[in-house]
């Protein structure tokens, strides 16, 4: 099974299609998702965190805001909960 950040991709990209909606991502079924990735990037420097994110949402074909707040980078490594539409286009 494919892993990345410490978190194992196996199977979700099946998973993550059936999220789709023909109006884009369903971001509260993907929330469950982000939930189990979040943890891993606490204490994190930002370019581990910017990589990490950037992988997994790369490997389930997730489209990634370009510019992913400082704010919300710093809340990340601080461990606190960050809403996955802070990160992903809708």
């Amino acid at each position: 099974m494919a892993q990345s950040g410490g978190f194992d991709l196996g199977g979700l990209g099946d998973m993550v299609g059936d999220l789709m909606s023909g109006k884009g991502l369903d971001m509260d079924a993907l929330q469950g998702l982000w939930e189990t990735v979040q943890p891993t990037l606490q204490g994190l420097d930002t370019d581990q965190i910017l990589d990490t994110v950037g992988e997994w949402a790369k490997g389930l074909d997730l489209p990634l805001l370009k510019d992913i707040p400082d704010s919300t980078i710093e809340d990340l490594k601080n461990g606190a909960k960050v809403p996955l539409n802070d990160l992903l286009k809708g």
